[in-house]
């Protein structure tokens, strides 16, 4: 997996945990303990990089608009005129 990617996953991951029963949190804390554990064993001491979103949207067509900010300003006026309307 490519760093951004993984980034994205761990946010997903906490955003699931929102779901998770409060009896059953100890034992993911658990779990998470044991990975951990694990990881230090095979690899050393990790050091820990900081999670970062920056590239996420990369090659996704946002490079090619000039000027992002007053395009997202004009769709926006677009749809406020759209729901005056109704």
């Amino acid at each position: 997996m490519k760093p951004n990617e993984n980034t994205l996953k761990k946010f997903e991951i906490m955003r699931a945990l929102s779901y998770v029963p409060d009896e059953r949190l100890q034992e993911i804390e658990s779990f998470i303990k044991f990975i951990l554990y694990q990881s230090k064993i095979k690899t050393g001491r990790r050091k820990k990089e900081p999670a970062t979103l920056a590239g996420i949207w990369k090659n996704k067509g946002f490079d090619k608009i000039p000027d992002l900010d007053k395009e997202i300003k004009k769709m926006r006026i677009k749809r406020s005129g759209e729901n005056s309307i109704l």
